[in-house]
């Protein structure tokens, strides 16, 4: 049986380069911090990125381990992973639910899967090898996609629900996504959470989206909307979640914006829910 995990590692931000420093000078205002596996495993030791790992906890959220594709997952991806992991435990690492390289091909940003069965059976598969191989609480997050794959025949919360209960790992519920599909694709986010395995809910996120080109747009780039704070409030109404995590990988010039959002969000959990 799934069980969340005990540690709560509040509220706290994405890691960037541009802004390690700002972090470090702000590290009083984060619960934690959330890193890119990747960058972890070539920069571990960095000393701004040693600094920031004693003082916050730290979670993990991948970027390339693409496991919407048909190919094996990389054993030496997994061993970089398993190494990670040993010196630095936490308390969850994470990945899109996505494609992000096609016969060694890499993809620009992230290409939805098909929610079919036979995406389905290809995913539950890797995401146990990768639990078992790793011994760790692994989540899959749902990504902004701007079209349905062919093939596609099962609603998207059908088609989590049973990667999560088959493959016995948890979702990192990135609500801007969920709120540009449900705009983008007209229907009701709400009923989405609704459908959702909630005890499988471990962790959020939250972007700022924009509307570009007639379509809402995952941009990283502006401050979470009302609508987006609304949905996160629903849900802890309905689950606890574990941490929520603020992304922004663009006009990191407006920093100090983003050390307030933190205390939005804190403030809105508190709350809607209250810890004791």
């Amino acid at each position: 049986m799934f069980i969340k995990p005990k540690q709560y590692v509040g509220v706290g931000i994405n890691y960037r380069t541009a802004v390690a420093k700002d972090i470090l000078v702000n590290i009083h205002h984060l619960d934690c911090v959330e890193m890119n596996t990747e960058r972890l495993f070539i920069d571990f030791n960095h000393p701004l990125i040693t600094e920031i790992r004693q003082r916050v906890p730290v979670v993990l959220h991948g970027l390339t381990l693409s496991i919407g594709t048909d190919q094996e997952i990389s054993e030496s991806y997994l061993t970089a992973l398993c190494s990670t992991l040993q010196k630095s435990p936490c308390a969850w690492f994470s990945e899109h639910l996505a494609v992000t390289h096609i016969n060694q091909l890499a993809i620009r940003g992230l290409m939805p899967v098909a929610f079919n069965t036979a995406s389905l059976s290809r995913i539950v598969k890797k995401a146990k090898h990768i639990q078992a191989t790793t011994n760790h609480l692994f989540l899959l997050e749902n990504i902004a996609y701007y079209y349905v794959m062919p093939e596609s025949d099962l609603l998207e919360h059908d088609f989590l629900t049973t990667i999560l209960n088959e493959a016995d790992c948890g979702l990192l519920l990135d609500l801007t996504n969920l709120f540009v599909n449900a705009m983008n694709h007209r229907y009701n986010p709400y009923e989405f959470i609704d459908a959702l395995p909630l005890d499988r809910i471990v962790a959020v996120h939250l972007a700022g989206c924009n509307w570009i080109d007639n379509m809402w747009v995952d941009t990283h780039a502006s401050p979470v909307r009302r609508e987006v704070l609304d949905l996160l409030a629903y849900l802890v109404r309905k689950t606890p979640v574990n941490g929520v995590i603020i992304e922004r990988d663009a006009r990191l010039e407006l920093f100090s914006k983003l050390i307030d959002e933190v205390y939005i969000v804190r403030n809105l959990l508190q709350a809607v829910r209250p810890r004791v």
